[in-house]
């Protein structure tokens, strides 16, 4: 996100022209825009990352809760906690194993500034290190972020139409290449990679949505050498696609170009990697490839986020306040049944996790600065949230 604070700064000397109170507060414990949710149910730990994208706050921050009790969580009681993060992070990698998380940050200095940031923090409660944050290069405004290939590497996509491949033992040297396209298509045409969105990986190829309705297919194994154009396909006509998942076999790609909005079940096991390298990248056309999109399922209006857990496929709905659900078992129906839970206002990130018997979905909402949480347990979805969590 490009932002200057040439308004800001107007703004405030305005302010401060008339009486001595400062334009904004520390965030302190509160919750700003929480954006994304990740758990480590080891450690019984939630992370929250607070974007701050309505700037209500002089900082952002990543929240650490307590969820001994899941459906009750609290603050987790620490001097470090929350760990102050720059404006504008988005998506949340939890690395469980070395407890530390990665999260794209989109904050830049002036709208020529084309270098953001990832940031890496120290989880570590018993480290003197815990709540350090680490910044590494990025590309322009990186949002999507997915783990891991097969070299365990992390892979950010950035809107401004470049991916970040980072391996963690030398994550200061980033790969980055561009996924724009120009000439290298089998019809000619030239596309920007500008916009992309989000990243899933499966198998050895990493699949990134455009919100200009593409889909790029990565050849993963490729990515490290400077002589080959990783892009193997180029899918078109995705409509305005936004969040991506698989369940290892499939690709669930939100589009929000249509109200209300709609997920594409598609297939790629035709799209197997190019192997040796092809000059000439191969362009699909969603809307008439049958063997490439199975079925599509109505969800709610203007959806983002996508999660698979345990059979099922959630989905945010940031016009509704709701989230969609399906059974990966009724992908072949038509229509697929679905079910609506009501949630907070303007909802986003999504995790769901087992702690011992039952099951949770926690959900983000920007607006009432807010976590849901919804009870999963067992076959029958539900239609309401259990409980909400703003500190």
């Amino acid at each position: 996100m490009k932002f200057s604070y040439a308004v800001v700064l107007l703004s405030f000397l305005t302010l401060t022209s008339c009486n001595t109170k400062t334009l904004f507060t520390p965030i302190e414990n509160h919750f700003s825009a929480p954006i994304a949710v990740s758990v480590d149910t080891t450690r019984n730990r939630a992370y929250v990352v607070n974007s701050n994208n309505n700037y209500a706050y002089t900082n952002a921050s990543l929240s650490i809760l307590d969820i001994t009790t899941p459906s009750a969580p609290t603050l987790l009681s620490n001097t470090q906690n929350p760990i102050s993060i720059p404006n504008f992070s988005s998506n949340i990698y939890l690395n469980t194993t070395t407890q530390q998380a990665y999260i794209p940050n989109r904050l830049s200095d002036n709208n020529s500034d084309n270098i953001d940031s990832l940031l890496r923090i120290n989880l570590d409660e018993s480290s003197d290190l815990f709540g350090a944050v680490d910044s590494f290069v990025a590309g322009d405004n990186p949002f999507g972020l997915s783990c891991c290939d097969a070299s365990g590497r992390l892979y950010t996509v950035n809107v401004g139409g470049t991916l970040g491949v980072y391996d963690f033992s030398t994550p200061t040297t980033p790969l980055s290449f561009s996924i724009a396209l120009s000439g290298a298509l089998q019809s000619g045409a030239s596309y920007s990679g500008a916009n992309s969105e989000e990243v899933v990986l499966l198998g050895s190829q990493a699949f990134v949505t455009n919100r200009a309705g593409r889909i790029y297919v990565i050849n993963t194994d490729e990515v490290t050498d400077p002589t080959k154009n990783p892009i193997d396909y180029l899918i078109l006509n995705a409509g305005d696609a936004r969040g991506i998942a698989t369940d290892g076999t499939h690709l669930f790609v939100v589009d929000g170009s249509v109200s209300p909005g709609i997920v594409r079940i598609i297939n790629p096991s035709t799209l197997t990697p190019i192997t040796p390298d092809s000059p000439a990248r191969t362009e699909i056309d969603l809307l008439a490839s049958t063997s490439i999109q199975n079925n599509t399922v109505n969800v709610g209006k203007n959806p983002n986020q996508i999660l698979i857990f345990d059979n099922k496929v959630y989905i945010s709905n940031q016009d509704d306040d709701t989230v969609t659900v399906f059974n990966l078992a009724d992908i072949a129906a038509t229509p697929i049944p679905t079910t609506n839970i009501s949630v907070g206002d303007k909802p986003f990130g999504l995790t769901a996790f087992t702690a011992g018997t039952s099951s949770y979905l926690y959900v983000t909402n920007l607006f009432s600065n807010s976590i849901s949480i919804v009870d999963i347990t067992g076959p029958t979805t539900p239609t309401t949230s259990v409980a909400t969590f703003a500190p």
